[in-house]
């Protein structure tokens, strides 16, 4: 991103006048190891290559973002630093003969300034290629390389997203919900929601959490998830049996004693009032609360090279949140507590189980979905756009790429593959008679850029956009993120009533000096999408006149999107930023990628766990191990800990049954309660409870009741007035004060 700002700030206030040009280079084929600096003096310098020159400082930096104003007819004409896009030989010399303020000026440190201000950070990637241009005329003839080094991440803890936070929940209490949507927004880094560093709990969030928790212990069958029978003489054991193995599936890893004797304790002090049950819930509600759920440990145990390998606890969790998003299964437990997680081998084989299960297939059209920001569709304000059809343009790519990972696709197929899904609806807002899956021409329809939902997404209310639809290829797909325009400036699109074709106006709008920087980088992309208008529907002609859609990706023509998308397969940027974006996706951190030639669409996904970088984590040689390493507590570690609570005599329950009724809502003059009923015996009940409500209850269902003096008599229907063995219910009403 510095790199784009040195040139993008450059084309603004382009170079300072004090920069009038030094001699004159060294003449036409003159190979040998020296240049002439902008002072006249020579100096020892490495030889005059091209190909380094191109590749390590003309592609990445000059070439690509300064030469929009370093030209002849260019704003910095005038500067020491002119270029001329078809001599590289000659601007590899002009860089030479400044080089000593090549870095010097746009990062601020020259005494004569610099006319765009400080651009260049140290330690940017536009720092080091201005730095190794420098060194190289200097005699440092070090060609850099870059490649993409699996090296062992940081230590961390790293919170659940809100996604993952949802579907854990739901497969950990087997409660439908929808608490992951409700809560606070977390941090966008790099277009991405789940940076770990990002991810903190804010007193907000906790709130959130604490809410969450409360509610979904309220409904939990805890009663269905026990293994034993409290019995008399048995209930603080079967209590701490439950404890011992919720929290194991909860915390991803066996409890400690200590935690057992605190989970226990407060168990034990709840359920002597208010019942067994009602104390396991408040257990379950502490248990979501704490950041042993929140977060998953990525610290491990310190090895003999200096390196910290991750658990097989630590190992199953992070397999499963890879492909699945959730919370480990049976299976994951079972090798985890077997300790057979911890080889390639191993981690292997249960990839390749995991992989053939359809919540891969899930996880892959999630990626798709938040690589292109395609979640912006739910937000959107677009003329014709209603909720169903929105709904319908999401349903096209999710159940698109679903179908495609299933096949075991490429790349390729998703960007230019013409079998997708229609809704019904979608089929009629295009004017189709086929619905379903459906065989696109692959001349206007095919391949994702031709979706619906990308183009609604990047669009207008009224019309399509080529800067919109161009920055989402320049950044989302080519990983080259633009900077925000600077201050002042108007932003705006071109009137919406102006005269002209979209590309027309938008030529005239861009065209001036502090805009064309950015706007060369972006338009010709999006002027390729101009066959779509803004809800994705195919148009030949725009205001009577014949639609262009030509284009071209840093001087690399095309003719529409169809074309584009052939285009981007091509390049190498565009292949290594799908693998890189579903690094960053699910490593939550700052990731690279080197080219993968032909990529799978899953591939991606399938190679992490292989990586050094899955197993192994760097950190201090004083830092402790991590909580996440042991087996369960032996049997009579457990018993101890139970003898020390004592034998606990449950209270709140009548006849075998416990009740629980809470207010859900308030107002000044009326009220609604929800009530929940669970059987804490070994044999089937029908249930009768009683409880204190304070006004007149207006409506009510799955239960009837009756008024016995100053208590409601509530007591089931004919579908649950009978619980089995441990089962709970529940009812609400609604009433007038």
């Amino acid at each position: 991103m510095t790199r784009l700002w040195l040139c993008f700030l450059l084309s603004l206030g382009c170079a300072s006048k004090d920069e009038t040009a030094g001699s004159d280079s060294v003449s036409d084929g003159d190979t040998s190891e020296s240049a002439v600096d902008d002072t006249g003096d020579v100096s020892t310098a490495c030889p005059e290559d091209v190909d380094v020159f191109e590749a390590h400082v003309w592609e990445p930096v000059l070439g690509t973002y300064c030469v929009t104003c370093h030209v002849a007819d260019g704003p910095a004409s005038g500067t020491a630093m002119v270029f001329d896009p078809d001599d590289m030989l000659s601007n590899l010399r002009a860089a030479s003969a400044v080089s000593d303020r090549l870095l010097e000026k746009p990062a601020g440190l020259h005494e004569a300034g610099h006319g765009g201000g400080t651009l260049v950070l140290p330690d940017s990637e536009s720092w080091e290629a201005l730095q190794f241009w420098i060194d190289w005329t200097h005699g440092d003839c070090d060609t850099p390389t870059e490649p993409c080094v699996d090296e062992a991440s940081p230590r961390r803890l790293w919170r659940l997203d809100h996604n993952q936070y949802q579907k854990t929940v739901i497969d950990l209490l087997g409660v439908e919900n929808d608490y992951g949507t409700a809560l606070a927004a977390d941090e966008n880094v790099h277009g991405f929601t789940n940076d770990a560093l990002a991810l903190v709990v804010s007193g907000l969030l906790a709130d959130q959490y604490r809410t969450a928790a409360e509610d979904l212990s309220s409904v939990v069958d805890v009663a269905g998830m026990l293994t034993c029978t409290p019995e008399e003489g048995t209930v603080t054991q079967c209590a701490a049996t439950f404890i011992e193995e919720f929290g194991l599936r909860a915390f991803r890893r066996p409890v400690s004693a200590d935690e057992l004797q605190v989970y226990l304790g407060l168990w034990a002090d709840i359920a002597e009032d208010d019942g067994f049950f009602e104390g396991l819930r408040w257990v379950v509600s502490g248990m979501l609360q704490s950041p042993h759920f929140l977060y998953r440990s990525e610290l491990g145990v310190a090895d003999e090279d200096g390196n910290y390998a991750l658990t097989d606890w630590e190992i199953a969790t992070e397999l499963s949140y890879l492909l699945w998003d959730t919370m480990p299964d049976d299976e994951l437990f079972v090798a985890a507590a077997a300790g057979t997680l911890n080889t390639p081998e191993q981690i292997q084989a249960q990839v390749d189980r995991m992989s053939a299960d359809e919540r891969s297939l899930d996880t892959t059209a999630d990626f798709v979905n938040i690589w292109l920001r395609l979640n912006l569709l739910q937000t959107v304000s677009r003329t014709g756009l209603d909720a169903e059809l929105e709904s319908a343009m999401a349903e096209q790519t999710y159940e698109t790429v679903r179908e495609l990972a299933r096949l075991e696709s490429s790349l390729a197929d998703l960007m230019t593959g013409t079998t997708t899904w229609v809704p019904d609806v979608l089929a009629a807002h295009y004017g189709a008679t086929e619905s379903g899956w459906v065989e696109q021409d692959g001349e206007m329809y095919g391949g994702l850029l031709t979706q619906a939902g990308v183009l609604t997404v990047y669009a207008l209310a009224d019309g399509s956009s080529p800067v919109h639809r161009g920055v989402m290829v320049r950044e989302r797909m080519l990983c080259e993120e633009l900077p925000p325009p600077p201050p002042n400036l108007d932003t705006s699109p071109p009137a919406a009533d102006a005269e002209g074709t979209t590309r027309e106006k938008y030529e005239v709008h861009s065209s001036l000096p502090e805009c064309a920087s950015c706007h060369s980088l972006i338009d010709p992309i999006g002027f390729g999408f101009e066959h779509f208008d803004h809800l994705g529907r195919w148009r030949d002609e725009e205001v009577g006149e014949p639609v262009d859609a030509s284009g071209a990706v840093d001087e690399v023509e095309f003719h529409g999107v169809q074309d584009l998308a052939n285009v981007l397969m091509d390049d190498a940027r565009f292949r290594s930023c799908y693998v890189q974006s579903w690094r960053r996706w699910k490593t939550g951190s700052d990731s690279c990628a080197d080219d993968p030639g032909e990529v799978g669409l899953m591939a991606p996904l399938l190679e992490l766990s292989g990586r050094q970088s899955f197993r192994f984590r760097t950190g201090g040689v004083d830092e402790q191990d991590t909580f996440a390493q042991g087996e369960r507590l032996a049997p009579e570690e457990l018993s101890i800990i139970v003898e020390e609570i004592g034998e606990v005599l449950p209270g709140g329950a009548a006849v075998g049954v416990e009740f629980t009724l809470v207010e859900t809502s308030t107002w000044t003059t009326g009220f609604c309660m929800d009530g929940t009923v669970t059987n804490t015996t070994s044999e089937s009940v029908v249930w009768e409870v009683r409880g204190d409500v304070h006004g007149t209850i207006t409506s009510i269902w799955n239960a009837e009741y009756t008024v016995d003096e100053d208590e409601h008599v509530f007591t089931g229907v004919e579908w649950n007035a009978e619980l089995e063995a441990y089962g709970s219910t529940t009812f609400g009403f609604c009433g007038s004060r």
